[in-house]
């Protein structure tokens, strides 16, 4: 589980990010990054009603999707909000799986001018 420092819980900064926020794409999941002034990694996991009816499924995804950040957060800067937003296509797949494709964004190609690692 993310440090509560490093977790979005207000509604109002969801929205923030998702209004002024930049969308990156992967098959997982899309992430929305907010540039922000203070010196904190913020993360928010959305898993949507549209995944799987079952919140048992949903809150598992969750628990994954939050564990393989964790374990990455290292590599991104601070001062950055990020909320990931998860596919239907997460549903199934292991810790190693979506641990790979959240390094795989962190780090993204530097064909598309998005690498996390130097740009966060």
């Amino acid at each position: 589980m993310l440090k509560k420092i490093n977790r979005i819980n207000r509604k109002r900064d969801f929205e923030e990010v998702k209004r002024r926020g930049k969308m990156y794409n992967s098959p997982f999941f899309g992430v929305l990054v907010l540039k922000v002034d203070f010196k904190v990694r913020e993360i928010g996991i959305v898993v949507s009603k549209k995944i799987s009816k079952k919140a048992v499924e949903r809150n598992k995804i969750k628990r994954l999707l939050s564990e393989a950040i964790r374990r990455n957060l290292g590599e991104v800067k601070e001062g950055y909000r990020m909320v990931f937003l998860s596919k239907k296509e997460i549903l199934g797949k292991s810790l190693g799986e979506i641990e790979e494709e959240v390094r795989r964004v962190i780090g993204k190609n530097e064909k598309n001018n998005f690498k996390m690692v130097s740009f966060l």
